[in-house]
């Protein structure tokens, strides 16, 4: 049974995280009690989109769409442990905030949340205050928020996982057994195939990667690797170091034709890379590096270089886990990426109709059919879409399948000559 703290022991616990952003926010909320005069606030609530929309990449963007603002000495941005965003800066930023709730807005349009009003006719998306005036009910909104997060973390997050949290105090002893680890136990590998107009499939490539349930299991099996995005990232370039030994321990001619990578950006510039690529040699074009959209926006211009770097070389990039509503807010061509895998799922499946389906085609019509690959496929359904659209090549669970399929075939069919 889950205990129930009270308000007293909640907002301990949001004192007790001093780097946390709900008690950042409380102690701006001191600072502008004394001189409000000049701010508001605007306060996004993003703790009421579907589950679905809530995703840490898509709030990733929504921050990003505050850059211009925050830049400013006297702003502040805090995103909290429930997805809200606060935002509190000078009252003659107004517009350049309505250009970026805007920008939001467009990319969570599908939600319901985006046209909800409540029964006076404001909108449950955001909230305004000019702090001069409203400064009291924004101070109980924020404490409102604070605990209801930390509450929704502390007590529900109990039920599911007792574990303790990725910190910087557990990292160095993390990034020694990442230095140590025998990759090859804990590769898997998912094939991506093409589909003709004969619906026969051909192979694509076939992705490698590390099992992340297995490495948990082996190296940390009492610690959430994800609870922290960013200390998550930096163990997996320790990670990416071990699986190219790991491929480098063997000879190309082992590998399948074509190979895919999932790297950091940052993995792309190292040492490991060098020897990793010399080991390749004249064969590069065989091997496609995917990226994700979480590393490449948070440093477009590293992103650039290393595409640049990797083409120029003759690899192929490709830009993972693109999220269809992010297509609303993005033009991913604009990466200029040889190839984008878009997640099958609620937004894309949910598009199946007559107007849905012609804004799906003219957004994947924009990157490039030839370039699109169909992930996250667990049916029939998801390669059916897919061909309607015009696109030929996917990747997921019902692929494996097939590809399954495809090999006994191929298997019997030589058996039985």
């Amino acid at each position: 049974m889950v205990q129930k703290l009270t308000d007293a022991q909640i907002m301990q616990a949001v004192r007790a995280d001093t780097n946390g952003p709900e008690n950042k926010l409380l102690e701006n909320l001191q600072i502008l009690e004394k001189k409000p005069t000049g701010h508001c606030a605007i306060h996004i609530h993003l703790s009421k989109l579907q589950r679905t929309n809530k995703k840490p990449d898509y709030i990733r963007i929504a921050e990003r769409a505050f850059d211009a603002i925050t830049i400013t000495h006297m702003s502040e941005l805090f995103t909290l442990g429930n997805f809200d965003i606060v935002l509190t800066c000078p009252n003659n930023k107004v517009e350049e905030i309505d250009r970026a709730l805007s920008s939001i807005r467009s990319m969570f349009k599908a939600d319901p949340l985006i046209e909800r009003r409540d029964i006076s006719g404001e909108e449950a998306f955001s909230t305004w205050y000019d702090l001069e005036e409203d400064f009291p009910y924004f101070k109980e909104a924020v404490v409102t928020t604070v605990l209801a997060g930390k509450r929704q973390s502390l007590e529900f997050g109990a039920v599911s996982m007792d574990d303790d949290k990725l910190t910087p105090k557990n990292l160095d002893q993390l990034a020694r057994s990442f230095r140590k680890l025998d990759a090859r136990p804990l590769m898997r590998h998912q094939s991506a195939v093409q589909i003709g107009a004969s619906g026969q499939g051909q192979l694509l490539f076939r992705e490698y990667f590390v099992s992340i349930a297995d490495l948990r299991k082996v190296v940390a099996p009492k610690i959430d690797l994800l609870a922290d995005r960013w200390l998550f990232q930096y163990l997996t370039t320790i990670l990416d170091q071990r699986v190219l030994h790991m491929l480098r321990s063997q000879s190309m001619d082992d590998l399948p034709k074509n190979i895919s990578l999932n790297l950091n950006i940052q993995t792309i510039q190292s040492k490991d890379f060098q020897l990793f690529d010399h080991f390749v040699g004249e064969q590069a074009h065989r091997v496609i590096i995917e990226l994700q959209p979480v590393d490449v926006f948070s440093n477009i211009f590293a992103y650039e270089a290393a595409r640049d770097q990797l083409q120029a070389r003759g690899y192929k990039v490709l830009i993972d886990s693109v999220q269809p509503l992010v297509m609303d807010y993005f033009d991913p061509s604009m990466l200029k990426a040889d190839f984008y895998k878009i997640a099958w799922g609620d937004r894309l499946g949910g598009s199946a109709t007559k107007e849905g389906l012609a804004e799906m085609r003219e957004l994947i019509h924009s990157i490039g059919v030839e370039k699109v690959i169909i992930s996250l496929v667990d049916s029939e359904e998801a390669i059916r879409f897919g061909l309607q659209l015009g696109v030929q090549r996917f990747q997921g669970f019902f692929v494996d399948r097939l590809v399954g399929a495809m090999t006994q075939k191929t298997a019997s069919a030589v058996k039985g000559v």
